[in-house]
C-alpha cells in the first residue's frame, strides 16, 4: 500500500492535477458565499438569491449532450478553455450590478462547469493509470470535501475583511491557476471506434448506459440518494436551533462535521485503496438512510452530531467508491457521456430536493423530514439492488 501511495505521488500529471483541483475547490465556495451576498445586496429578496443559484443548475439539463463532446474533442482543450472561461465570468461578477446580468453571468458560469466536471472525471484514468485509481480518487474528494468544510467560513471571513469584489477575484485567480496546471497534463485523446454522427454518439451513450446494470445502477442510484438527502438540507438549520437550541453555531457544527465525515470516509477509502468493489457503495447508502432515520429518533444535539458525521462519512465513501467504480468499468471512450448523466442527476436531484424539503419541513416537522428522507434513502437501496441484478456480472 505504501509503496503504492508514493508511486501516486511520484506521478507529476496527477500532482498537477490535484494541485489546480485543490485551487478551484477552496475558490468556489468563497465565490459562491460572495455571490450570494451580491445578490442579497443588490435585491434583497431570498427568492432572487435562489433564483440565481437555480440558473446555475439549469445547464446540466444539457449535460448528456455536453458529454459527447468530452467523448469526441480534445479533453485538455475543453478543460483549460472551461477553467478560463469560469475566470472571465467570474471577473465579470465584480462589475455588474443588475439583476439580468446576474442570471445571465451565472448561466454561463453553470454551462462551463458542466463542461467541465464529466471531462475531468473521464480524463482521469489516463492520467493516474488503474492500479491507483482509487486513491487517486479519495486524495480529490478528501480535498473536494475539505474545501466543503472550510470554504464557506473563508468566504464569509474574507467577503468581511475584503469584500465582495476581492472574493471574486481571488476566485477568479484560481480557475487561472487550475487551467495552467491542466494546460501541463498531456490527456490522452478519446480512442473513436468510428466516425460517427454528432447524435448518433449521442444517442450510443445513452444505449450502453440503459444496457450496463452495474454502471447504470452507480448512476440511478447515486443521483437517487442525492435527491432524498438533500430533503434535510433546509431542515439542518431548524434542526440546530429549534429542535436542539443549539443556535448559529450549532448549526455551524452540523454543517462542518459533515464536512469532516466525507474528509474521513475519502481518507478510508483511499487505505482500502483497489480493493474496492460494490460492497462500499452500498453500505455508504446503507449509511445514509440508517444516519438521517436516527437523527428523526435522536434525544440529544451530541448524538445527532454523531450521526450526521457517520452520513458525512458515507457520503464520501459513497463518492468515491462510485467514481472509480464507473471509472474502471466503463470504456473510456464513452466515460464523458456516463458522466454527465451522472451529474445531470445530481443537479436535478439537488433542484427537486431543496423545495421540496423546504414544504416537508413546515408540512410534517424538522424530526419527521429526518426519517422521510431515511426511508426514502431506504427504498433507493432496494432500487438500486434490483437494477444491479437483472443481470448479475462477475463484477459483484
Amino acid at each position: 500500500m505504501e509503496s503504492t501511495s508514493s508511486s501516486l505521488l511520484r506521478n507529476r500529471n496527477f500532482v498537477k492535477l490535484w494541485a489546480g483541483q485543490a485551487v478551484s475547490f477552496i475558490g468556489d465556495p468563497i465565490s459562491m458565499v460572495a455571490l450570494v451576498i451580491l445578490v442579497a445586496n443588490i435585491t434583497h429578496d431570498a427568492s432572487e438569491v435562489g433564483g440565481v443559484l437555480l440558473v446555475r443548475l439549469i445547464p446540466t439539463l444539457a449535460g448528456p449532450f455536453i458529454g459527447v463532446l468530452a467523448d469526441r474533442l480534445d479533453r485538455r482543450a475543453i478543460l483549460v478553455s472551461s477553467d478560463l472561461a469560469r475566470a472571465a465570468i467570474t471577473v465579470g461578477f465584480v462589475f455588474v450590478r443588475d439583476l439580468p446580468s446576474l442570471y445571465v453571468l451565472a448561466f454561463l458560469w453553470g454551462f462551463a462547469r458542466t463542461l467541465f466536471n464529466p471531462t475531468i472525471r473521464a480524463a482521469f484514468p489516463s492520467v493516474v493509470g488503474s492500479g491507483d485509481m482509487t486513491r487517486a480518487n479519495s486524495i480529490i474528494s478528501g480535498t473536494f470535501s475539505f474545501s466543503f468544510m472550510v470554504g464557506p467560513a473563508l468566504g464569509g471571513v474574507l467577503v468581511a475583511s475584503v469584500g465582495v469584489n476581492m472574493a471574486f477575484l481571488l476566485d477568479a485567480l484560481s480557475f487561472l491557476a487550475s487551467a495552467a496546471f491542466l494546460a501541463l497534463i498531456p490527456f490522452d485523446r478519446p480512442q473513436r471506434e468510428e466516425d460517427g454522427s454528432f447524435m448518433q454518439e449521442f444517442w450510443d451513450g445513452l444505449r450502453y448506459l440503459a444496457g450496463a446494470r452495474v454502471p447504470l445502477a452507480l448512476v440511478v442510484g447515486a443521483s437517487l440518494i442525492v435527491l432524498t438527502t438533500g430533503f434535510v438540507t433546509p431542515a439542518e438549520v431548524f434542526l440546530a436551533k429549534r429542535t436542539f437550541s443549539a443556535g448559529d453555531a450549532g448549526y455551524g457544527l452540523v454543517v462542518s462535521l459533515w464536512g469532516a465525515g466525507m474528509v474521513l470516509g475519502s481518507a478510508v477509502m483511499g487505505v482500502l485503496g483497489d480493493r474496492v468493489k460494490l460492497l462500499p457503495f452500498f453500505l455508504a447508502m446503507c449509511g445514509y438512510a440508517l444516519t438521517l432515520a436516527w437523527v428523526g429518533f435522536s434525544p440529544t444535539f451530541t448524538l445527532t452530531l454523531c450521526a450526521l458525521t457517520v452520513a458525512g462519512f458515507s457520503n464520501g465513501v459513497d463518492n468515491v467508491s462510485a467514481d472509480t467504480l464507473l471509472q474502471k468499468f466503463v470504456p473510456e471512450n464513452i466515460l464523458g457521456r456516463v458522466f454527465a448523466v451522472r451529474f445531470l442527476g445530481f443537479s436535478v436531484g439537488e433542484a427537486l430536493a431543496y423545495p421540496v424539503g423546504g414544504l416537508l419541513v413546515d408540512s410534517i416537522g424538522v424530526r419527521h423530514t429526518y426519517l422521510l428522507a431515511g426511508s426514502l434513502s431506504a427504498v433507493v437501496i432496494i432500487l438500486t439492488l434490483l437494477i444491479m441484478f437483472v443481470s448479475p456480472t462477475k463484477t459483484l
